[in-house]
């Protein structure tokens, strides 16, 4: 049998939405937003529904679904906050084609629409003229940045004993562990409010569209360790590299490579 296609799946989704009373508002988010869909893209849809129609529009969509194929697997996102956020795979569907359905409440604030973070979500329907695109203010977001670069020099500077020590101590796991998330990470971090300052708590999301492929290159080779004596040998390449992107952090500002960035942003 041939998997269901995106665009069969989309449709049945729209004409479910178009139909009932208490969606407001959906488009489509994600990759779509920003023209980088390809086949292993999935499907990110927005929704402003009603303040006490969240559950049934949830089971709405599910019978669309159900209709379309048995749901093979479903999770719920605990512990959002302004939203509820459902995950769906399709039994007919190829195993990348998952449905991320986010439902915001009419009465809360509309998230998600920040052009420069989310991109241009393409529309489906807007029944109450409620969607507008969305701006950062350039002023606050780069005052933000710029408050953010002492915090990131402090922890970076107090937490690279640990990667060290676990390291030393023989301890792969922990050693890689802690290497990710106390160098590489804001390293990655560091990069971003060189690069695409507004996009700086991306961490390794979209690496490839926000910095230059030299850059993501470099960064690969220090994710990638062979040994614990390869790591020590990494461990101090990230932290020099890590160092150097501080001092032009400090001397010329959030957004100092920005230009260099992929179409500039």
């Amino acid at each position: 049998m041939k998997p269901i296609a995106r665009t069969q799946l989309i449709q049945t989704l729209q004409a479910a939405l178009a139909a009932h009373p208490d969606v407001d508002a959906a488009w489509e988010g994600g990759s779509a937003a920003f023209s980088y869909r390809d086949e292993l893209s999935d499907i990110d849809a927005v929704l402003v529904v009603a303040d006490e129609a969240v559950d049934p529009v949830f089971a709405a969509v599910e019978a669309a679904l159900r209709a379309l194929s048995p749901i093979a697997l479903q999770h719920e996102m605990a512990g959002t906050s302004g939203y509820r956020q459902r995950f769906y795979r399709l039994r007919d569907c190829s195993e990348f084609l998952v449905l991320d359905l986010v439902l915001i409440r009419r009465s809360d604030p509309l998230l998600f629409r920040e052009v420069e973070l989310h991109g241009h979500g393409r529309l489906w329907h807007d029944r109450t003229g409620v969607l507008q695109e969305a701006h950062l203010d350039p002023e606050q977001d780069q005052a933000a940045a710029r408050a953010r670069i002492p915090v990131l020099a402090s922890a970076f500077e107090m937490f690279q004993h640990i990667p060290t020590k676990e390291r030393l101590r023989g301890r792969a796991v922990e050693a890689l562990h802690f290497y990710q998330a106390m160098t590489v990470r804001p390293l990655m971090e560091a990069l971003r409010l060189l690069h695409c300052p507004a996009r700086r708590g991306f961490g390794p999301r979209y690496l490839a569209r926000d910095l230059p492929a030299e850059v993501c290159r470099r960064l690969e080779r220090l994710s990638f360790v062979r040994d614990l004596e390869d790591l020590a040998e990494q461990h101090a390449q990230a932290q020099v590299w890590f160092n150097e992107c501080l001092a032009v952090l400090r001397s010329e500002g959030p957004g100092a490579w920005q230009a260099q960035s992929p179409n500039g942003q």
